[in-house]
């Protein structure tokens, strides 16, 4: 799975599929969330990170798969899933004065995402505690730039390459990438605990935290 990844990579367009490719390994392509056109898997950031996954799901060396994946495709990919749930996304959104860039910004109706993407291996938890609070203070930095309308309520979320330990730090979700597309899907059920900045420069969580299973 790692050489199929490292061959798809180092492609232009992608990798033939040899006729010999038993239907079971097809089969297993496609429930990893690898698609195929006619007999190519395509070089998409979709397809190396669904690779990537499936190879660690197989045991393959964690660190080694995300030599083979840069953070572009991991960006790329997240965007995508947002895009699906109808979120407007902005890729490397720059904040100026202090300058700080946002990995993706997701606007639908009257709620922001502001995503940091991590396909990082493993971090320790005093680690993710700082990455949490400069994410925390970029969504409060942006409540006072200029914003697409409407927006009342900035969720800060970090977006992991492989399951963490920890769902949430500082009631800020912690979403592996695997589960990011049903995080969106029930986030109005269950954001009831998450923190959230708001454009009148002023910051919340709501009173009760409720885990996503």
């Amino acid at each position: 799975m790692v050489k199929l990844l490292s061959r798809i990579s180092l492609s232009s367009g992608g990798i033939i599929i040899e006729e010999s490719t038993s239907p079971q390994t097809l089969s297993f392509f496609l429930s990893k969330g690898i698609t195929l056109k006619e007999s190519l898997i395509e070089n998409t950031s979709s397809n190396k990170i669904s690779l990537g996954l499936a190879a660690v799901e197989c045991g393959a060396d964690v660190l080694e798969v995300c030599k083979l994946l840069n953070w572009r495709d991991f960006e790329i990919f997240s965007s995508k899933i947002l895009k699906f749930h109808d979120y407007c996304v902005y890729v490397n959104y720059r904040i100026k004065n202090p300058t700080r860039q946002i990995d993706i910004l997701g606007v639908r109706s009257k709620t922001a995402m502001i995503v940091d993407c991590k396909h990082w291996k493993y971090t320790s938890f005093s680690a993710l505690q700082g990455i949490v609070k400069k994410q925390k203070e970029r969504s409060i930095l942006l409540c006072d730039k200029k914003l697409p309308s409407g927006i009342k309520r900035m969720y800060p979320i970090i977006v992991t390459f492989l399951p963490c330990e920890f769902q949430y730090i500082d009631d800020i979700p912690i979403v592996p990438i695997q589960n990011f597309n049903s995080f969106l899907l029930d986030f109005d059920d269950y954001n009831l605990g998450f923190f959230y900045a708001q454009p009148d420069n002023s910051s919340s969580r709501n009173s009760h935290h409720h885990s996503l299973s």
